[in-house]
């Protein structure tokens, strides 16, 4: 007996921990179930492709990390998870780089346009435009030269970047490097597939308008 605890007061503290441990050990357990279904998933779908993939484990398989690397239309891409933030500001995030090839303009850059983009439109302190009024209004777009102004408005680019708007709220094309983040971490193969397929898409654009893949 604990000393100082009468048999009730023991009886009370034995059930208390009883429950905060089975709590503990199904919390464990849903854990491990979702980290392992997320390992099946993306292991799977690296092998498929033929990429690499790689895992770590977090405490009580709680918050792990994984990453693919491989190969799309001849290019290198790499899928990772990546740790950010402290207590209630802890999120994971779901990070996608993809070289898009020497065929893309190298200088300019895009970004998806935001709320205070719009706004500082109205004070004339705007981005450039490439004369594709769903273009612009969507993208923020930067050292837009002759050649990727005439590159951008070409019929095979415009329904991929459009769709690369809409599905990710921040994502940058930057070097002739695309870069997508979402606060969100796919556990089924169809979710990766859903995830990659604007990337893809536009991938596949820039390949079939360049015809470079380097």
């Amino acid at each position: 007996m604990i000393p100082g605890m009468t048999g009730v007061q023991l009886g009370i503290f034995a059930s208390v921990f009883g429950v905060g441990l089975g709590v503990a050990i199904l919390l464990g357990y849903i854990r491990w179930r979702h980290w392992n279904q997320q390992l099946q998933s993306w292991e799977g779908f690296a092998k498929t492709r033929g990429w690499s993939f790689m895992a770590r484990s977090g405490f009580m398989y709680s918050a792990g990390t994984m990453e693919m690397k491989g190969r799309h239309a001849g290019r290198s891409i790499t899928v990772e998870t990546e740790h950010r933030g402290h207590g209630k500001h802890f999120n994971i995030f779901t990070i996608v780089r993809h070289g898009l090839g020497n065929g893309f303009p190298r200088e300019v850059t895009i970004r998806p346009e935001t709320l205070g983009d719009t706004v500082l439109r109205l004070f004339g302190n705007k981005d450039e435009d490439v004369g594709d009024a769903s273009l612009d209004n969507a993208l923020d777009l930067r050292n837009v030269t002759p050649k990727a102004r005439a590159f951008l408005l070409r019929a095979e680019m415009r329904q991929p970047l459009l769709n690369l708007a809409r599905a990710f709220e921040h994502f940058a094309i930057q070097d002739g490097v695309l870069t997508v983040e979402v606060i969100a971490v796919p556990r089924t193969t169809v979710e990766l597939y859903e995830l990659l397929k604007p990337v893809r898409e536009l991938s596949d654009a820039v390949r079939d308008t360049s015809g470079d893949t380097d």
